[in-house]
């Protein structure tokens, strides 16, 4: 009887032992600070127009946010439209770092006729700590686009740079 109180409580510290080490502490939510972020990938065809937004953690960086992109877009002071805005996401956390760039793909049409047209000139980028930072929309100025919005695409990341760092 003796053996098997031992033989139990030692799986039991085992098993304690186990779970301890596989599990992990979250990294800190991203802030503006420590995040960069670049566009790329313009394409430019008859009527559909995208361009990827990447984000890039600073050397020595490690942070979690939404795979939900917090993107918001304006429009100049005298557009009385806002600008509809669809953003994709599978409702996870993920982990960026300075050697897992993430993605994402921001795309819309441009407008047949005036009468169909948003004008944007902005866009801003939030990060789960409410700080947030605001550049052009692709280039200065103000841009035409379809009255149906923009669609931001989930952050994707490729293989071998993260996929599998979901919280």
């Amino acid at each position: 009887m003796a053996v098997v109180a031992a033989l139990s409580a030692t799986l039991l510290t085992g098993s304690a032992m186990a779970s301890a080490s596989t599990t992990k502490a979250s990294p800190p939510p991203c802030t503006t600070n420590n995040v960069s972020f670049y566009f790329g990938g313009y394409s430019y065809g008859l009527s559909h127009r995208s361009f990827d937004l990447t984000l890039l953690a600073h050397d020595g960086i490690t942070c979690s946010l939404s795979d939900t992109p917090l993107i918001t877009f304006s429009s100049p002071p005298d557009e009385t439209a806002k600008v509809p805005v669809t953003v994709n996401g599978r409702g996870g956390t993920l982990v960026l770092r300075s050697d897992s760039p993430l993605h994402a793909t921001v795309a819309y049409s441009i407008p047949d006729t005036q009468e169909d047209k948003v004008e944007v000139n902005g866009l801003k980028l939030a990060m789960p700590d409410g700080s947030s930072r605001a550049t052009s929309f692709l280039f200065p100025g103000t841009t035409d686009i379809y009255k149906g919005g923009i669609l931001v695409t989930s952050w994707e990341t490729g293989i071998g740079l993260g996929q599998e760092e979901g919280l």
